[in-house]
């Protein structure tokens, strides 16, 4: 779909929509790995978030369907939820020198889980009204503040290097259960992709506007 040219103050700059790359070094194969995946998912966005006006970017295929926006700030708020809760037990665990090398394999459930997780989803699940974005965001404002939380997001992978990613656990935030810290980046990973993959529907269905009104 061709989407007509906008207004440049409507319109999200290219600058604005600017992937951050997460520097990767030399460093454990793991790690890096999951970095990696944060730089694929970080290199997505632009191609579906960018230069859309405010009425694109926040509009919605359906009254029970989130906009491009929705999926973004979704992103964001778990993001932010997380980054001081993996600080706390990642410096804890350095505390209690809970360190080993990789690699790290998950358990059963967490395998079972990550590939719910992982799109297409198979089956709809309800989001706690906390982490549900409202219906009106700006697009710069939005994509900045990702851009920002993935950078912190990938330093916080960073600094996971030599800590013992299978000892040290990690309290879901969106339920009862407690993730590795190895199966919670996993998770959190997957999670980012399938929200991508859902602004991607949006930005893709047949009656996304192509011009602001």
């Amino acid at each position: 779909m061709v989407i007509a040219d906008l207004s440049p103050v409507s319109r999200v700059s290219a600058a604005t929509t600017q992937s951050p790359r997460h520097r990767i070094g030399r460093m454990d194969p793991h790690i890096e790995g999951f970095l990696l995946q944060l730089t694929s998912v970080s290199q997505d966005l632009p191609g579906i978030a960018g230069h859309t006006s405010r009425e694109q970017f926040n509009w919605r295929p359906s009254s029970e369907k989130w906009s491009i926006g929705q999926c973004v700030e979704h992103l964001n708020i778990t993001t932010e939820r997380y980054l001081p809760v993996l600080r706390q037990e990642m410096t804890n665990a350095r505390s209690a020198q809970k360190l080993a090398s990789g690699p790290f394999a998950l358990g059963f459930f967490e395998r079972w889980f990550l590939g719910y997780m992982e799109p297409p989803p198979r089956h709809k699940s309800r989001t706690g009204k906390a982490f549900v974005a409202p219906p009106d965001l700006d697009p710069a404002t939005t994509i900045d503040r990702f851009n920002r939380l993935q950078g912190e997001f990938g330093e916080c992978i960073r600094s996971a290097v030599g800590l013992d990613l299978k000892r040290i656990k990690v309290r879901s935030q969106f339920g009862p259960v407690s993730w590795t810290l190895n199966a919670t980046f996993a998770i959190l990973l997957a999670h980012q992709r399938r929200h991508i993959w859902q602004a991607r529907q949006v930005r893709t269905d047949a009656a996304f506007p192509t011009k602001a009104s």
